[in-house]
């Protein structure tokens, strides 16, 4: 007995596959398609029985002729055209609706005759392709056909200028882009066979984005990529430029140390005078032994930490560098001047990724996670805020994974992470950012709403960036909240009252006059001559604290023993990038780092 769909006997219908705006363009087209309008007769049949689908490529002839037979248009030399076959790509190529529906019923080598209504070719509703001038586009034609070839095709421009054939697939993974170096054999003809460049044994050497061809309409390559050197401009502006001249074992990128990992590699660093000089080789001036170190943590000129991120074991490389990302930042060696431009030939030799925390206990965890902390900390006390930001960050989002099992571990665990999250608000307030710092502040309050140290660095974010309100309530709620914080949050208040006065000075002087012209008369405001000082002082002095910070310096400096300057608690996990992560990841075509 028959079901009703409605009483749950009958199986659900599959889901309806949502057509695309081409399909559903088409299928409108179609509609058009009437008995009578399309009609085919073969005069040369083809070989095989595979046919043109979507997405290939057809190569053909075309000679359209009215039904008396006149030539009104070919690409045939005997009718008077170029020689030069017509390609479509189907389901991409603008083309009259007789084409778009014949085309896919033909063999290769196939010649066929279709004979079409006005309304299935030029005369169509909204036909997307214009009418030659002098067509008879309101006359039943006939068009004559010869597929030469089709095949898939890859779509290399939106605009199909640019549209390739695999003849033979090559190996890996890895494609060239500019500036990559590239070796390969070449043969260049016009659309009518014509060479323009000839085929030869020795394969040419060019760089991708400086070489062009014009003042042809249409030129089919032929090309064999023998070699690529990658070539990777990390900055985007040619200044700082790796060149691999080895390559080395394993997949680009997965396998490169994009985490922070020890590495050991071999370098030799020139002078870029004439001829070069070496100021520094690992071989030469190190006992032969490699270069240790560990990315991450500022040890290696930020240019040169860069590049190796983006090498595989074995990988030998070239890398031209310029001052600020070389030596002009950081510890200069005797025989290298300032402002010296520099290239390093560097090879990975291996690398060791941070130990595996799976498994691991609790305790062990932290302990593992101190690690991370103690190395932030020594960041941020050379003034490396970013680095130490970056460690800080990694422990945070592995936090995520770590889940505490008794109320114990869970206190450990909430004052770790709340600890880490006002390192991370003290870093953005030693960089200017206070806004994230306050932001940054709100994650612990937001938890614990009276942890009266979050409240004394969003005070202190808040006085810097000038909302005095906002810091004053901070720092009054800390004494109600722990009156042993009364005498460090008294400082910070008076410290906020000296900001005020300075900005109402300021003020003042800045409108002085305003108001005392008679009636009718026209006042200028008075600009400081400075600038605008006391938002300068503010940004330069971004962790400036009060003397709250009990036995710190109005630096507020990470050794001080004070409880609101520095949270020294221990961490989570690990999991963050590093400060230069945009610029590696712009110099991989990535605008997202979702490859970790």
């Amino acid at each position: 007995m028959a079901q009703d769909a409605g009483d749950g006997g009958g199986e659900l219908p599959p889901p309806v596959k949502k057509k695309s705006p081409a399909e559903e363009e088409a299928e409108k087209r179609r509609k058009k398609l009437t008995p009578g309008s399309l009609m085919k007769g073969i005069i040369r049949s083809g070989s095989g029985d595979a046919t043109p689908a979507e997405g290939d490529q057809v190569i053909l002839h075309c000679t359209t002729r009215t039904i008396d037979g006149i030539v009104v248009n070919s690409t045939r030399r005997e009718h008077g055209g170029k020689g030069i076959p017509l390609r479509f790509v189907l389901g991409k190529s603008k083309m009259i609706l007789g084409f778009a529906e014949g085309f896919p019923t033909m063999l290769k080598g196939e010649i066929a005759m279709f004979k079409m209504q006005p309304k299935i070719h030029y005369a169509e509703d909204d036909c997307p392709v214009a009418t030659p001038d002098g067509f008879p586009k309101d006359d039943e034609l006939q068009f004559e056909i010869e597929m030469l070839d089709f095949f898939k095709a890859k779509v290399v421009a939106d605009d199909l200028g640019v549209v390739k054939k695999i003849v033979e697939e090559g190996k890996g993974w890895e494609t060239p882009r500019e500036p990559y170096e590239i070796t390969a054999r070449i043969t260049a003809r016009t659309a009518d066979g014509k060479e323009i460049i000839p085929s030869k044994e020795e394969a040419y050497f060019f760089t991708i984005g400086k070489s062009e061809l014009e003042g042809l309409e249409e030129v089919h390559f032929y090309i064999e990529l023998v070699q690529f050197i990658q070539v990777r401009d990390m900055l985007g502006d040619g200044r700082l430029i790796k060149r691999r001249v080895f390559d080395g074992k394993g997949e680009f990128p997965m396998d490169c140390p994009l985490h922070d990992s020890l590495l050991r590699v071999h370098y030799k660093g020139m002078l870029l005078d004439e001829p070069k000089s070496v100021f520094y080789d690992t071989r030469a001036d190190n006992d032969g032994e490699p270069l240790e170190f560990c990315s991450g943590e500022g040890l290696v000129p930020e240019g040169f930490e860069m590049c190796v991120r983006l090498m595989l074991p074995g990988e030998k490389s070239i890398v031209t560098c310029p001052p600020d990302f070389a030596y002009d930042k950081f510890p200069r060696p005797a025989n290298v001047p300032e402002g010296a431009h520099v290239q390093w030939e560097i090879e990975l030799l291996g690398f060791e990724m941070p130990k595996d925390w799976t498994g691991l206990t609790f305790e062990e965890i932290m302990d593992e996670a101190d690690k991370i902390k103690n190395t932030g900390n020594r960041l941020f006390k050379e003034g490396k805020f970013e680095l130490a930001k970056a460690k800080y960050d990694k422990v945070l989002r592995e936090y995520n994974h770590v889940h505490p099992h008794d109320d114990e571990e869970g206190k450990i665990f909430a004052n770790s992470r709340s600890s880490l999250h006002l390192n991370v608000a003290f870093c953005y307030q030693k960089m200017g950012e206070y806004r994230k710092s306050i932001e940054t502040c709100n994650k612990v309050l937001d938890a614990n709403p009276v942890h009266v140290k979050a409240l004394y660095r969003r005070g202190t974010s808040f006085m810097l960036l000038g909302d005095f309100n906002d810091a004053r309530n901070d720092f009054e709620k800390m004494i109600t909240i722990d009156k042993s914080s009364e005498q460090d949050a008294t400082a910070a208040l008076l410290k906020l009252k000296q900001k005020e006065q300075e900005a109402e000075k300021k003020a003042r002087k800045q409108f002085k006059g305003l108001f005392d012209k008679k009636p009718g008369e026209i006042s200028e405001v008075g600009v400081e001559s400075d600038g605008g000082k006391d938002a300068g002082d503010a940004r330069v002095n971004g962790g400036e604290a009060t003397s709250a910070d009990r036995g710190v310096n109005t630096n507020d400096s990470p050794t001080s023993e004070s409880e609101y300057a520095f949270e020294e608690e221990r961490p989570g996990l690990l999991g963050s990038l590093w400060p230069s992560a945009r610029m590696i990841f712009s110099s991989l075509g990535m605008n997202r780092c979702a490859i970790l």
